[in-house]
């Protein structure tokens, strides 16, 4: 007990330091190696599922019980933050993640296509089958079309036409928009005589046998497959990601065999921020089972999300159970709550479920609760994310519109125009669900830059994300400003919200500073009505060059 006081003592201590030291101090992060550098080809690795459940659900909570250093990070307001953003807290283009919506706003073609390079498989032709599993509620197989592209086909559960291959595409669609890798996954419908049954292909049965599939072996395939009355099948045609496939990643530690894979992946933020993201759309099975590493031809590893079957409404399977979101696969506390209460104690979740669209399965706004959803695993990369990381997802999640939202759902092609008007506004509800919480904990003030009023005064101007996305109106909406320059106050303003640029002094009205250290600190913090709270403080850096003109090192949130 007294060496875990005295290490107690000593971390507090160190945070103490940590929390006084730099208050109005910048230096400006070195950024990370860039980790599409050619490296040779990693080995193919397969995670073993269930250990890797067994992992997340004991191993990972007992670990972070005894990890001291974490708990006095916590008590001190001091978590340890995401160690790949930038001096603005935005991640860097990488083998991981590609600004794209959130930096520069896409098309609604462009959000159409998604990561669709082509336009599927060739229908013209026959396909041939290359591999297949019957396990399983829904069976799959690949193809080879006529043009010598290879697809994985996932087709609908039996008595949900469109559920579950509705869900794959718009979610890819979106996925791919905020800025994730993802597979070209296309919809199609086509007929069964265009399948060709290939030579030795590789075929495990329901038994779980592997042995060579047969003509009959297909023929029971295409029974447990609902069909159209003209005899169409849909599905979803997943083309082949390029490369040598590398097994899955994991939300923890690096990969030892690729070079270029030196942060910790619980500490990146594009995988700590995918938590929001996911949230969103009620992907809750975010497991490394559902990931990809691929060796690309350019000669790295690049990361995907793939398998996007169990989002929105569906399971995959079936629609979403109402659960799902609010428990994981093990919650002790409800457990305890059910057998103790003799089965009396219902969760609020427990209700009839009202499925109006078996197209969309059981996906609503009413329950949805951002901070408290739940995956089906706790995700280390998720239990780590801290408010800044939120905030981040939450950038992300506001920078669609519903015109992009809308152009999304349209390429599930749903067959009901009111199943389809139904996801996008239950999709809308949801994001400003996300937004209210996270721009309600963090400043939304972002995309700040330095500019001259027209009497030629210099003034730093930012965009209130949360007015931008019509969350808060302008009127009611104060900003405080204090300007510190070497700690010391200079100025202190309140604005209104029509406000969004705050007058600078003049450059030689201050003293240079040397390259790295901000010659000025500008605090920010922003009220909503007279009788709201004032939110916490941000800072943002800016120096005095020698040529007379500012610039902006960055921010902290």
């Amino acid at each position: 007990m007294r060496l875990i006081r005295r290490r107690i003592i000593l971390f507090l201590g160190l945070a103490a330091l940590t929390g006084c030291g730099g208050a109005s101090r910048f230096v400006v992060p070195e950024p990370p190696p860039a980790d599409c550098r050619p490296v040779p080809a990693p080995e193919s690795r397969e995670i073993n599922l269930a250990g890797d459940n067994v992992d997340k659900l004991f191993i990972l909570p007992i670990q972070r019980f005894f990890d001291i250093s974490r708990h006095v990070r916590s008590l001190s307001g001091n978590p340890r933050q995401a160690l790949n953003t930038d001096a603005f807290d935005e991640v860097f283009n990488s083998s991981w993640f590609t600004n794209r919506n959130a930096r520069q706003r896409l098309s609604l073609n462009e959000i159409a296509r998604g990561p669709d390079t082509g336009t599927g498989p060739d229908t013209s032709g026959f396909w041939t089958v290359v591999r297949a599993k019957a396990q399983g509620v829904t069976p799959g197989f690949s193809i080879q079309d006529s043009r010598g592209g290879i697809y994985l086909l996932k087709f609908d559960p039996p008595g949900y036409p469109e559920l579950a291959t509705g869900a794959e595409v718009v979610s890819t669609k979106l996925f791919h928009a905020a800025g994730y890798n993802v597979p070209e996954n296309y919809l199609v419908y086509f007929h069964p005589n265009i399948l060709r049954l290939g030579e030795e292909v590789k075929f495990t049965d329901q038994y779980g046998k592997n042995r060579f599939m047969n003509e009959e072996d297909l023929a029971k395939i295409l029974s447990r497959i609902e069909k159209s009355p003209d005899g169409r099948i849909r599905a979803v045609a997943s083309k082949y990601l390029p490369g040598k496939p590398l097994g899955s990643f994991k939300y923890a530690g690096v990969r030892k065999d690729d070079p270029n894979d030196l942060i910790r992946h619980e500490h990146r933020r594009e995988l700590r921020g995918l938590k929001v993201m996911a949230a969103w759309l009620n992907h809750f099975d975010t497991k490394a089972g559902n990931s990809l590493d691929m060796y690309v031809p350019e000669g790295y590893v690049r990361h995907y999300l793939i398998d996007f079957g169990s989002t929105l409404g569906s399971q995959g399977d079936e629609p979403m159970p109402g659960e799902v979101g609010h428990e994981g696969a093990a919650d002790p506390d409800k457990v305890f709550k059910t057998i103790g209460s003799l089965g009396i104690y219902k969760r609020h979740w427990e209700r009839e479920r009202n499925i109006q669209f078996p197209s969309i399965g059981f996906f609503e706004s009413q329950d949805f609760q951002p901070q408290k959803y739940r995956y089906i695993l706790p995700n280390p990369a998720f239990m780590n994310a801290t408010g800044r990381d939120h905030y981040w997802g939450a950038k992300l999640v506001m920078s669609f519109t519903e015109e992009q939202i809308r152009a999304a759902v349209a390429q599930g092609q749903y067959s009901d125009p009111r199943a389809a008007e139904y996801l996008v506004r239950t999709l809308v509800e949801r994001r400003d669900i996300v937004g209210r919480y996270c721009f309600s904990r963090v400043p939304p003030l972002d995309e700040f830059h330095l500019q001259n009023s027209a009497s030629g005064d210099p003034a730093l101007c930012f965009t209130d994300l949360a007015v931008q996305t019509g969350l808060e109106n302008l009127p009611g909406t104060t900003y405080e400003c204090e300007l510190r320059q070497n700690g010391r106050i200079v100025s202190n303003v309140q604005l209104p919200g029509e406000h969004a640029c705050i007058p600078l002094p003049r450059e030689e009205e201050i003293s240079e500073q040397g390259e790295k250290e901000a010659a000025l600190e500008m605090k920010i913090r922003v009220r909503r009505g007279l009788q709201g709270n004032w939110s916490n403080w941000m800072s943002i850096y800016i120096a005095g060059e020698a040529s007379g003109q500012y610039r902006l090192l960055g921010v902290r949130r």
